[in-house]
Parts: C-alpha cells; sequence; structure tokens
C-alpha cells in the first residue's frame, strides 16, 4: 500500500508511514472499501450482471485508483459490453500504474493481434454514432439499417440492441423489439434499461393491453357502441384516393432519391475505398515477399555455385590422391562429410533466422561425431585439409554454443539421461569449459553413472582448481561412493 502523501511503499497494516510518519488510517479504509467494491463487482460480473459490475468496479476505482485488479476487470466488462475503445483505455491506465507483469498486456496483445476485426470493432462505434444521428433526425429506417450492420458484426453490443429495440417499439414492432432486448439480456441480464423496456413491451402485448374499452350506461352496463346503420347510396368513384395514391407515390421517390440514395452511394464508396486499401496492402506485401524469395533465390544461387566449385576442386583432388600414398576410402569418406556440409549450413541459417536453433541441434550432434571420425581416419592433401579446419572450426563453436545450451536447459527440466548426449557432443567438439564440465558430471552423477560423473569431475577440478565449480564438484565428488 502507497503512502497518500510521499507515495512510499508501505507494509499492508502499517498505522504510519515508515518514510514520512502520516497517519494511514483513512487510506487503509479506502483500501478496504475498494476490494470490498472489487469482489461486489467481481460477483456481479460472474452472473453477467455486467452493468451491475460495472458501477461496482467504478466505486472501487474512486477509492483507489490503483486497484489493478479491479481495472482490468472492469476493462474486460466493457469489452463484453461491446466497448473495446473504454476497455482499452482501462487497460493502458492500468499498464501505467504497473509496467511489468500485468495482465493487461495480455488483454491488449488479444485486442490487437487481429488487426482486421479491431478496424471492424471501430467501424461498429463509428456506425453506431451515425445510427444514433439518424434517430435523432427522425430516419428511422436509416438508423435501423446502420444498426443492424452493427449487431451483425459485434452480436453482443448492448447499446445497439437497446436502440434497435426503441426504434422497433417506435414503429409498433414489438415481436421484434422484444427479441432484441432478449438478445441484450443474455449478455448483461440486469440492465436496467433493458428490463424497463421489457415491461413495457409485456404491458403492450398482454391481453389487458389489447382489450377493447366498454363504454357503461346510466345502470352501470358495460355495452359496445354500435353505429348507425346509413343508407344504400350507389358508390361513387373516389377520385380523391387515386390522387393521394399517386401523390405518395412520387413523394416516396422523391424521398428515396434525395435521402436513400445518397446514403447508400455513401455507404458502397467507403466499402469500396476500405476493400481498395486492403487489396493494396495485401499486394504491398505480396511485393515485398516476392522480393525476399527473389533475394534468397539469387543468395541460394552464389551459395551453390560456391559449392560446385568446392566439389570441382575437391573431386580433382581427390583423383589426384596416389593409391600407394593415401588411404582412398578413409579420404573419400572425409571428402563426402565435407559435402554434407552445405545442406547442414543452410539448416541452421534458416534455424537461426527462426530464432529456434535447437530445430537443427540432432542433426548438428550428429554431423559433429562425423567430423571427428573422420579428422582421425583420414589422410588429407593440403586443400583438403584446409576446408576440413574451417568446417571443423565452424561447427565446433556452433555445437560448443547450442550443445551447452541445449543440454544445460535439459538438466534444468531435471531429464539427466537425454541431456548427457547433447553435454558430450559439446565436450568432444572442445567444450571443456568449467560449466560444461561441471553439468556433465552433474548429469551422470544424477543419472546413476558415478564412474564417468568422477571422471569429469577430476578433471574440473584438475584445470580449473580455482574455478567457481571447483569446491562444488569436491562437495559431489566427496558424496559419491
Amino acid at each position: 500500500m502507497n503512502c497518500p502523501k510521499c507515495g512510499y511503499e508501505t507494509g499492508r497494516n502499517r498505522r504510519y508511514c515508515d518514510q514520512c510518519g502520516a497517519d494511514m488510517a483513512v487510506a487503509m479504509r479506502l483500501y478496504r472499501l475498494s476490494n470490498r467494491y472489487y469482489n461486489e463487482g467481481l460477483a456481479r460480473a460472474k452472473v453477467r450482471d455486467l452493468s451491475g459490475a460495472v458501477i461496482m468496479l467504478k466505486k472501487s476505482l474512486e477509492n483507489n485508483k490503483r486497484n489493478i485488479q479491479a481495472r482490468n476487470l472492469l476493462g474486460l466488462v466493457y469489452f463484453e459490453l461491446g466497448e473495446p475503445v473504454a476497455a482499452l483505455s482501462e487497460w493502458i491506465i492500468s499498464k501505467h500504474f504497473v509496467p511489468e507483469n500485468n495482465l493487461a498486456d495480455y488483454f491488449m496483445e488479444k485486442v490487437q493481434s487481429n488487426p482486421a476485426k479491431l478496424d471492424a470493432v471501430n467501424q461498429t462505434v463509428k456506425k453506431y454514432n451515425q445510427a444514433l444521428a439518424y434517430a435523432k433526425q427522425g430516419s428511422d429506417d436509416l438508423a435501423m439499417l446502420q444498426l443492424r450492420k452493427v449487431i451483425g458484426i459485434c452480436p453482443r453490443y448492448v447499446r445497439a440492441l437497446q436502440l434497435l429495440a426503441l426504434l422497433y417499439m417506435k414503429n409498433g414492432e414489438y415481436e421484434k423489439a422484444k427479441r432484441c432486448l432478449l438478445r441484450a439480456q443474455k449478455t448483461d441480464v440486469a440492465n436496467t434499461t433493458t428490463l424497463s423496456y421489457l415491461a413495457e413491451i409485456e404491458a403492450v402485448l398482454s391481453p389487458e393491453g389489447r382489450a377493447v374499452h366498454t363504454e357503461k350506461n346510466d345502470e352501470g352496463i358495460s355495452y359496445q357502441p354500435v353505429a348507425p346503420s346509413v343508407s344504400l347510396q350507389e358508390d361513387k368513384p373516389n377520385y380523391i384516393a387515386f390522387i393521394t395514391f399517386f401523390a405518395g407515390i412520387i413523394i416516396g421517390i422523391a424521398v428515396l432519391y434525395w435521402l436513400v440514395v445518397p446514403t447508400v452511394r455513401s455507404d458502397i464508396k467507403a466499402e469500396y475505398v476500405d476493400k481498395e486499401r486492403t487489396y493494396g496492402v495485401e499486394i504491398s506485401g505480396y511485393t515485398t515477399t516476392i522480393s525476399v524469395l527473389e533475394s534468397e533465390k539469387a543468395n541460394l544461387a552464389d551459395k551453390l555455385a560456391q559449392a560446385e566449385n568446392e566439389i570441382d576442386d575437391l573431386k580433382w583432388e581427390l583423383d589426384s590422391v596416389s593409391e600407394d600414398k593415401f588411404d582412398s576410402a578413409g579420404y573419400e569418406q572425409a571428402v563426402l562429410v565435407l559435402l554434407e556440409y552445405a545442406e547442414l549450413e543452410e539448416k541452421i541459417e534458416k534455424a537461426e533466422e527462426e530464432e529456434d536453433p535447437y530445430e537443427v541441434i540432432d542433426d548438428l550432434v550428429t554431423y559433429a561425431e562425423k567430423l571427428r571420425v573422420n579428422e582421425n581416419g583420414a589422410m588429407l592433401r593440403k586443400k583438403t585439409a584446409e576446408i576440413y579446419e574451417k568446417v571443423y572450426n565452424t561447427v565446433a563453436v556452433k555445437m560448443k554454443k547450442y550443445g551447452y545450451d541445449y543440454g544445460h536447459e535439459l538438466y534444468n527440466k531435471k531429464k539427466y539421461d537425454e541431456a548427457i548426449p547433447y553435454l558430450l557432443a559439446a565436450y568432444q567438439m572442445g567444450g571443456n569449459d568449467e560449466d560444461t564440465l561441471y553439468f556433465l558430471g552433474r548429469s551422470y552423477q544424477r543419472s546413476g553413472d558415478e564412474v564417468n560423473a568422477r571422471l569429469y569431475f577430476t578433471e574440473l577440478v584438475s584445470q580449473y582448481p580455482d574455478g567457481d565449480r571447483a569446491d562444488m564438484a569436491h562437495q559431489v565428488m566427496d558424496g559419491l561412493n
């Protein structure tokens, strides 16, 4: 809990601030009230009383604006109600108060990970505001058209469902209004606006609301008024009705032309612009991908040409070997091992670009073993020996790093038998440093092979007697049988 006067973080039950000595009684009471309102808001959110949860969580933040749990939950409730802008605002404020280890990072990443969906949600807010403007102007048809689009994109947008139900009620379509309100109620079960609209609809749709009012005579007996009978007359053409009918058609066409058509054209144009922008981004992405692939193709072509030249040199050198001075089979095997490096190098580069070097760790271990075997058994000419030494040194560097890193990771996961091959490969390629020797010995010791454990601990102590790991190695060896 932070002191309201100096901001110093004190203990939870401290009566006075350790830094400035300020009285913490009021601050402690406010913190407790904030937590109480947060618990009430959480309870209401669990039963989908989202509007009630918003009220409680706002009260919680009024008492303690740094209540991160309440602020993050308020953002989730806003997002569930179809208001992502308000949700992101709460999460950004939460991130400002607690930059590290904050669930707001996870929530914002989930919302912003899909830019297309986020843009669609932003469009729903604009369309809702446009529908609200149409409703205020009396253009109910245009407002309902926009609201249907909004609900199609964001089915849980409670305010859009309520406004659409209100417009249906205004036009006498109570069944449609009721369906909209029931959908809103599934999201927020105790929303007072939704409940008041439903009560009004139930009153209208009830038998009492539809009953015909009767009149009473002087004796208090109910009766239905009867219209007086009229004499039959010859029907005459009703020209006024025809004139009114055609005038209505003309007015309807004029309204359609001046109001509806421009709006539809504007929507179509906006949709076209959005699609054009989207296609432009996609084409730009494809162009970039093509450029990258062409660059990779050129690099691979250069590597292929270089490899072919090396193959030609190696073949020439292989053909020039004197049978009476060299072991042809061993020499040819060494050259074939060198030829395998081109494929392995490509795999290593790809894995490092993808930041997953462990993907080729097994291939690296296998190839390193081939290099060691051929280094001990093959007789090489000068040029082949130079290439062999270069490849050996390159593989040794990567094997020492990745072999130790991966073996150490398996050791930390208590997979000692699996860690031994990778640590041993790193050691055999020159990785006889303190850490490699120590964790190789520990892996053997923990897997039950105390003979090999003592062997590597002894080498560690002899090579690095003053090192950080020497004392630990002595302690482990003292516990061995």
